[in-house]
């Protein structure tokens, strides 16, 4: 059975008064504990295992948590300067302080605009058909715009491990080169072989380039506003990989199969690199601390 996330009702409530309303206060200065403490207070928009948002005050959100790091808020500033077809929260601050039962020994602060509206996962099976294909066809807009600058270093802007679904519960990389991210993805293919998990003639899937992937596209991560545009949330995912990454990630999100199907065929869709790609999934999610020479192997036991 799925968690579901907590959600406190004052937070969307128009008649809450947050703990930032009213003061005379400049976010880009305020001390980090301040900000810290009021994360504490604040009511929830959002609660699912290490990850909370909070609303500040009527137009802005505090995202905090273990799973959270402030390379997610610079990705946000980079795609805000970089693709201005995109709609995301404008971001005002971001900072790690040090957690010593965090995986990553760190927890991460990122403050954003409070984006008003609903989340699609809570409306997307009551939308009509021309509204959910609107929805889709500005996501898919904003992937081209995403995927329309190619880069050869893959990984988190900014460094730090990759995470998502197609980097295992435990992370992976980071990932210095584009030979390194080869090495790795062909590395895991051969763990999926190994166990007998992927056919033995499966090719390894070719990264010639990197682009921008959201990877987490799923209607829980849309926001839907006033005028039926599009906003797209939750960023923790995000970093330069392979194209058919965001399609993997999109096609294997948990629920709402029927935005999958609207969104596949309009964005990057190579049924070979799909194949390939979910051939590794084995290798990254039940092997994930074998890794290739380059990378510093721990094990190839079966995990």
């Amino acid at each position: 059975m799925m968690m579901e996330p907590y959600v406190d009702p004052a937070a969307r409530s128009p008649s809450t008064t947050f703990p930032l309303d009213g003061a005379t206060f400049d976010i880009s200065t305020m001390p980090e504990q301040d900000l810290v403490a009021y994360g504490k207070v604040a009511p929830v928009l959002h609660s699912l295992a290490r990850t909370r948002v909070v609303r500040l005050s009527k137009t802005l959100v505090l995202k905090f948590g273990t799973t959270v790091l402030a390379s997610e808020g610079e990705t946000m500033k980079y795609v805000a300067a970089n693709f201005p077809g995109v709609r995301l929260p404008q971001v005002y601050r971001c900072f790690n302080v040090e957690h010593s039962s965090s995986y990553s020994g760190l927890e991460g602060y990122v403050v954003m605009d409070y984006i008003e509206g609903p989340s699609l996962d809570t409306c997307w099976d009551e939308l009509s058909l021309r509204l959910r294909e609107s929805v889709v066809e500005q996501v898919a807009a904003m992937v081209a715009q995403l995927q329309s600058v190619r880069c050869d270093h893959p990984g988190v802007i900014g460094g730090g491990i990759s995470r998502g679904m197609w980097f295992s519960d435990y992370g992976a990389g980071p990932f210095p080169t584009k030979e390194v991210f080869q090495k790795w993805i062909t590395w895991k293919l051969n763990m999926s072989k190994h166990y007998k998990q992927a056919l033995p003639d499966t090719l390894p899937l070719q990264c010639p380039y990197f682009v921008l992937v959201h990877g987490d596209l799923s209607p829980r991560n849309l926001v839907l506003d006033a005028s039926n545009q599009v906003w797209l949330i939750d960023w923790g995912c995000a970093g330069f990989y392979p194209p058919i990454f965001e399609t993997a990630s999109a096609k294997h999100q948990t629920k709402f199969k029927s935005f999958s199907q609207l969104l596949l065929p309009l964005i990057y869709n190579h049924p070979e690199e799909l194949m390939q790609l979910e051939d590794c999934s084995y290798g990254i999610n039940r092997v994930p601390f074998s890794l290739p020479p380059e990378m510093g192997s721990e094990s190839e036991e079966d995990t």
